[in-house]
């Protein structure tokens, strides 16, 4: 992509004996050796999605997430559950290529005349254009290769011939199973890659059963249900999830927006989006659900900025260890519950809040410490 220009003729004299200082007398600064290219790569590391449906009536939805999440690098599975699963489409996405640029120009060695440093800022700011404009075709050509991908792909026909899977394969058991199936075979042919950006979407209304623990090591867990779950439910569904090694789980109702669960995907795949923590953790009383005055004041610095369009809160309940950890992860739930609850009290819609129960995890301090009987609010800002 890098323009190669050949100077010729007089200019070109005129530029070699400037840059030796033999025009400008009496600088005395020897002409800069000849730049190195260098290469450049965007950062994208490699990430997976693994979808799992439970009905064609998904379809929609999953073509909309997977044309508004894909990126270079990603591993993309969309499964159906049953036994065995039905791979309905795997497919990986093209890597952001390496190109190579021009090396930043070197300074001219020695005392400069005022024509030497003139013409070195002038080769500065045409390094930096060209720089400019190299990574921009670069960007532009990643974003091309992605967007071919995707209309090779044929979601929507293959999701389309999907038939009504029966009752128990659309279990959360079966779903999770599927996925771990998918994600084991990942890393069997390329190894721990993905580190923390393995992301699994379920969409299931049964949320009663429990998959086996350590399923899940370290995945991300969106449940994607077709009708609004209770808050007993979800709180029981991620319990169960969290047990099989998930490292965080939410559960989705209809009211969440397509933009709003991609920016969620998105930001767990390693793209996009920005995450702005609470300035500090909303504390609670031991085995207690109830804000405090000094929780609400905290609450409330937040709220303007849930305000803001396509903005969504994750919010995450934490608990110490005393107790079950049962009772913990329930807990916890309605810890966060309680802040989601203040939210929609300031106007916030619940579509907008996503409440994550953690239970005893992510400790900060020693295990019956009150610093871990904490919520905190992490927002997610589409990309610009």
């Amino acid at each position: 992509m890098r323009k190669i220009i050949q100077y010729g003729g007089a200019a070109a004299l005129a530029f070699a004996l400037g840059g030796c200082g033999m025009l400008s007398a009496p600088g005395s600064a020897t002409a800069p050796a000849a730049e190195q290219q260098v290469s450049y790569g965007p950062q994208v590391p490699p990430s997976a999605l693994v979808v799992v449906l439970d009905s064609p009536a998904a379809g929609p939805a999953i073509s909309g997430l997977v044309n508004a999440t894909a990126r270079p690098s990603e591993e993309l599975t969309v499964l159906q559950a049953g036994a065995p699963p039905k791979v309905i489409l795997s497919s990986a996405s093209p890597p952001a290529a390496t190109v190579m640029l021009p090396g930043k120009p070197t300074a001219p060695r020695g005392d400069q005349t005022s024509y030497q440093a003139a013409e070195y800022a002038n080769r500065l700011k045409r390094w930096g254009a060209e720089v400019t404009e190299d990574k921009s075709a670069e960007a532009a050509h990643v974003r091309d290769s992605v967007t071919t991908w995707l209309g090779d792909l044929s979601l929507p026909a293959k999701i389309g011939r999907v038939t009504d899977p029966s009752g128990s394969a659309t279990s959360l058991v079966a779903e999770s199973a599927a996925a771990a199936s998918a994600l084991a075979g990942l890393a069997e042919e390329r190894g721990n890659v993905f580190g923390t950006r393995r992301v699994v979407l379920l969409y299931t209304d049964d949320l009663t059963s429990r998959p086996p623990a350590g399923e899940l090591a370290g995945d991300t867990v969106f449940v994607i249900t077709s009708s609004l779950p209770s808050a007993a439910a979800a709180s029981a569904a991620q319990v169960n999830l969290l047990a099989a090694g998930a490292a965080q789980v939410a559960v989705l109702g209809p009211e969440v927006t397509g933009p709003q669960l991609a920016a969620l995907v998105s930001a767990s795949l390693g793209q996009g989006g920005i995450h702005e923590s609470a300035s500090a953790p909303v504390l609670f009383a031991n085995n207690s659900a109830v804000l405090s005055a000094r929780a609400i004041a905290q609450l409330a610095t937040l709220v303007p900025q849930l305000r803001d369009a396509g903005v969504v809160a994750v919010i995450n309940g934490f608990a110490s260890t005393p107790g079950s950890a049962l009772a913990n992860y329930t807990l916890s739930y309605s810890r966060a519950t309680a802040v989601a609850s203040f939210f929609e009290s300031r106007g916030i819609p619940a579509s907008a809040l996503i409440i994550v129960g953690h239970g005893a995890g992510d400790l900060v301090a020693a295990g019956s410490s009150g610093a871990n009987r904490r919520v905190t609010v992490v927002i997610e800002r589409p990309s610009s």
